[in-house]
């Protein structure tokens, strides 16, 4: 009896703990800082040119499980860093369709990336013609935002909608 009582603790402490693994959070704020340590004199993630690189107002964000100095640690971007926890939201960690994959696959061809969320903004020009996107190419994705992709692209963020997209 014993034994058994044993096992369904261990057995429930496993279920919690995997639980709060899995948090996600939501990015509440604008031009939110990422940091590499939980201080606000930590230095701040950058683009290689030294200009912060924003996780867009919307993005979900996979927890790492850590809190320190009222930063939540965060998974950006294929890397770990810390996020004020003023700016961030938690959200409902079982829904896959708000989860923010590490990159994603184009599916359609002479698919343009725009410079927001939405067919309202402009799209990606070099020498006055649209940039394409063709079946295949594979861009690195930093967050979500309605139904669009925010996409790394030639070191800028973009824009591309998700159904010419799919998680890679």
């Amino acid at each position: 009896m014993k034994r058994k009582r044993l096992f369904f603790t261990l057995l429930l402490a496993l279920i919690v703990a995997v639980g709060a693994m899995a948090q996600q959070v939501r990015v509440t704020g604008t031009h939110v800082r990422l940091r590499l340590s939980p201080s606000l004199n930590g230095a701040i993630l950058t683009n290689g040119y030294g200009q912060p690189i924003y996780p867009a107002k919307g993005t979900i964000l996979n927890t790492t499980g850590y809190t320190s100095n009222g930063f939540v640690g965060v998974y950006y971007a294929g890397g770990s860093y810390w996020i004020y926890g003023q700016y961030v939201r938690r959200v409902n960690s079982r829904s896959s369709y708000s989860s923010v994959p590490s990159r994603v696959v184009i599916t359609g061809d002479r698919v343009v990336l725009r410079f927001g969320p939405g067919k309202n903004y402009s799209t990606l020009t070099y020498g006055g013609q649209n940039t394409h996107l063709y079946r295949g190419d594979v861009l690195t994705c930093v967050g979500v935002k309605g139904d669009w992709w925010r996409v790394v692209y030639d070191g800028g963020y973009y824009y591309v909608s998700r159904i010419y997209a799919r998680p890679y």
